[in-house]
């Protein structure tokens, strides 16, 4: 047993370089991208296992055979369910009643983010969700950064018209994540809009009498403050604001947004991420209240490398808003 477990560990250290090799030398190597994205993982949760194995066996002595047979059991199952909950998208629809206006107007908003549209990704996943999406018939599409994953040169799929048939009344709107920028941010940009997607970069706009702020990503160090672009609106309207790092809720809170809208934490991916990035953010997944600043953030529409989700799943959040 004890020497399973430091094999494991070994394997579980060797992330570091391969992951290093990778990024370095070969990122657009698509072999190699889905092997350390598969190995990311099941290094971990072999791991895991073993250490749970450990602690059992320790009360209760157990074979080398048992170990192998409830390991070749287990794993199997847990990666399709890992899997799983990565392809299939999950809908979540939430009501948000904006209190102090009275307006009597409703907008469905369907939100995504993290995308990360590359060489790995599966085509029919996205496709699927995308539809399941657009069953929903959401007035107006908001996507939260990381639309690319690196570069749209890597892209190998063309997903033109998987987005240009979603087609909702008040059209399609993204900002900026740090993977755009890792990749080259210009031809990003290109490629995005391209996708029949309009970018809102430290901008502004009107939507059925609702203020939209797309915010650029915290990457680039020139990006308005909230208070600044807050200038640029009708403030006795709703405000949207789009911020693809949900650090900046306190800042969103004290500017008083309606409705703040964020990706980029994958809600952790699996664990124990998912426990080290809920430490890190007032608001890490999901839906929360913060005086009049109501504030969600997605899980991820995809994900980056690693085709796996544990305790999260990728996501379609359909938002029903009343004003």
């Amino acid at each position: 047993m004890e020497q399973l477990f430091l094999i494991n560990f070994i394997f579980l250290l060797a992330i570091l370089p391969i992951f290093y090799i990778r990024r370095t030398f070969f990122r657009r190597n698509i072999f190699l991208g889905r092997f350390l994205g598969n190995y990311i993982f099941i290094a971990h949760y072999i791991f895991f296992l073993l250490v749970i194995l450990g602690v059992v066996n320790y009360f209760y002595r157990l074979s080398k055979l048992n170990i192998v047979t409830i390991a070749f059991i287990v794993l199997p199952i847990f990666f399709i369910y890992a899997y799983y909950n990565f392809s299939m998208a999950k809908v979540i629809k939430s009501e948000i009643k904006l209190e102090r206006y009275k307006n009597g107007k409703k907008l469905r908003i369907a939100f995504i983010s993290d995308v990360h549209l590359s060489a790995l990704t599966n085509k029919e996943n996205i496709e699927n969700s995308l539809k399941r999406m657009n069953e929903e018939e959401p007035d107006i599409l908001l996507i939260g950064g990381d639309l690319v994953d690196f570069s749209c040169k890597d892209i190998k799929a063309n997903f033109t018209a998987s987005f240009r048939e979603i087609e909702p009344k008040y059209g399609m709107y993204a900002i900026l994540g740090n993977h755009e920028y890792h990749g080259g941010i210009e031809e990003n940009i290109k490629y995005i809009e391209n996708l029949g997607i309009k970018i809102l970069r430290d901008s502004v706009l009107k939507v059925e009498g609702i203020n939209i702020i797309g915010r650029d990503d915290i990457t680039n160090k020139k990006r308005k403050k909230i208070a600044y672009l807050k200038k640029k609106i009708d403030t006795d309207l709703p405000t949207i604001l789009l911020d693809h790092n949900p650090n900046s809720i306190d800042e969103a809170i004290t500017n008083k947004i309606d409705l703040e809208l964020c990706g980029h934490t994958h809600r952790g991916q699996f664990f124990p991420y998912n426990l080290i990035v809920k430490k890190m953010y007032k608001n890490y997944h999901g839906y929360k209240v913060f005086g009049i600043t109501h504030t969600i953030v997605s899980a991820g529409f995809s994900s980056w490398l690693i085709p796996y989700r544990v305790n999260s799943t990728s996501e379609i959040n359909i938002i029903d808003l009343y004003y």
